[in-house]
């Protein structure tokens, strides 16, 4: 068998679509004995000031940060643990797309959700999906809710 995908990359929100890609993604990962990378990017406009009008340390951005990202990763950590798939976890600050493109050249397939929790975003098709699907340098696997 030709082994197609080695390495599997999942941009994660922490979303309900997104965790349809996860599904997809540990499935694709499991078939293919590929490994698979999970990434969460946090925008700067996820680290919101405080309840009281005034900014948050740097050390708070950090934990806000890494709260999120871990929420975002439970999913296709469960999954990818039930079916025995390698995964490795990854957060980046940035915008997500810009991000993900960026680390396109390092994989062999790019898996997302096809609406994230990006606000307006949910009125299209995703403005990161639809832009990884233009600008990723290997194949995008956008997952969609059956």
């Amino acid at each position: 068998m030709i082994q197609m995908y080695k390495k599997i990359l999942l941009a994660v929100d922490g979303s309900e679509n997104n965790n349809i890609a996860a599904k997809d993604a540990v499935c694709i990962a499991k078939s293919m004995g590929a490994k698979l990378t999970a990434v969460y990017v946090v925008a700067g406009a996820d680290l919101k000031p405080n309840a009281f009008g005034g900014d948050v340390s740097a050390s708070e951005r950090a934990d806000i940060a890494q709260k999120s990202a871990n929420e975002a990763f439970k999913e296709v950590m469960y999954l990818s643990e039930k079916a025995g798939v390698e995964l490795e976890t990854i957060t980046v600050g940035g915008t997500p797309a810009n991000e993900i493109v960026k680390m396109s050249e390092e994989y062999d397939l790019i898996v997302c959700g096809s609406l994230g929790a990006t606000g307006l975003s949910k009125v299209f098709m995703g403005s990161v999906s639809e832009a990884l699907a233009r600008h990723c340098k290997c194949s995008v696997l956008v997952s969609r809710r059956p």
